[in-house]
């Protein structure tokens, strides 16, 4: 199959100039990385030697680097702490079933809501054990590094300086994203297969895209006001940006979800709902990624000004947005996850061979 052929995901849209290309990253960024990445390697307990390997070799820290790139070192170190967390419990939620996924999500909230020590609760149908769990442990204390002073979670260590309105929102956008998580699993546990627009709207939670976003404010040290975070024309570029990186991932991570049967992929739910072959179904959704780029730059040409200090705060906040475009694209060639050791080959000729259960690429997963 070739990634999609008439709509070439580059980053820029066919009705208007290039958004930002990603900034270069620092060396203490790398190398921040680099450490939280060793960390989860070599400490983090939840895991089997062979699998914090696997995960460490993902490049979460670097994913992060591409997207934060505009944030002091000091709140790097939280943020790929973050994005380590929910790599690791994407991991864990991919085989849960049903009941599993939404005790995860209990135990995760009870760590974000409880970040100091762990409070197991005892509401009636969802009693949590006295013993912590391995996710609480995880997002309490995901070992991101020595370079780290304080023996806290990532999340213990972002309150002091994130805003009030900036907490709260993660706080609910990380619980909608375990929702969609415990939904994703229902489907996989019933065989049902959502229409387009109820996959998009789930998308839009499962990616996880919405709590990282928040997370900009906190990397940028300021808080929108919520007249400006919550305007419409704001969630629409939002979204858009959401829909670009979910939708692209899933073009990239097709091959590798298609062979052990998982449907929650734009590619498949397109094949399955437009009675499209595959390379139909791939052409598709990478229309749909330079749609929702065409209609992130008209609307960010439609935002009202508040200002100069908030349009500056605006302006930031846009950028990292618009690093999540670029940076997520150029990071997908950079970690082995979709294309293994064929990622750069795949990145200059866009073929890409279709996986049978026999075949799967090395460092994939």
């Amino acid at each position: 199959m070739v990634l999609p052929r008439r709509s070439t995901i580059t980053g820029v849209s066919s009705s208007g100039p290039p958004v930002s290309l990603p900034l270069p990253r620092s060396l203490s960024q790398d190398a921040i990385a680099a450490v939280s990445e060793k960390c989860v390697e070599n400490g983090c307990r939840v895991f089997t030697a062979d699998m914090r390997r696997h995960i460490a070799s993902l490049g979460a820290g670097q994913l992060a680097a591409y997207c934060y790139n505009q944030c002091s070192d000091e709140r790097f170190r939280i943020i790929c702490g973050f994005m380590l967390v929910l790599f690791l419990l994407d991991h864990l939620s991919d085989d849960l079933m049903t009941k599993d996924t939404e005790i995860l999500a209990d135990v995760v909230m009870n760590a974000m809501n409880f970040p100091e020590s762990y409070r197991p609760t005892h509401t009636r149908g969802k009693e949590q054990p006295q013993l912590e769990s391995d996710a609480s442990i995880l997002t309490r204390d995901p070992l991101i590094g020595p370079m780290l002073t304080l023996p806290h979670s990532y999340w213990t260590r972002c309150i002091p300086d994130a805003g009030s309105e900036v907490q709260a929102r993660c706080i609910e956008n990380e619980e909608l994203y375990l929702v969609a998580v415990h939904e994703q699993a229902r489907h996989r546990d019933t065989n049902e297969i959502p229409t387009t627009e109820a996959y998009i709207d789930l998308r839009r939670l499962s990616s996880g895209c919405k709590p990282l976003f928040d997370l900009l404010e906190f990397s940028l040290d300021m808080q929108l006001p919520d007249y400006v975070i919550e305007k419409p024309l704001m969630k629409t570029m939002k979204d858009c940006v959401n829909d670009f990186v979910a939708f692209s991932n899933d073009i990239f991570s097709y091959n590798v979800e298609q062979l052990r049967g998982d449907m929650h992929n734009l590619v498949a739910i397109i094949m399955n709902n437009d009675n499209l072959d595959l390379q139909g179904a791939m052409d598709h959704a990478g229309d749909m990624c330079r749609a929702a780029l065409d209609k992130y730059i008209e609307t960010k040409a439609k935002f009202p000004s508040y200002g100069a200090e908030i349009d500056s705060q605006v302006a930031a906040f846009l950028r990292g947005l618009e690093s999540w475009i670029s940076g997520s694209l150029e990071w997908s060639f950079v970690t082995p996850r979709y294309f293994g050791n064929k990622r750069h080959e795949v990145k200059k000729t866009r073929w890409v061979k279709l996986l049978s259960r026999s075949r799967v690429p090395a460092n994939a997963a």
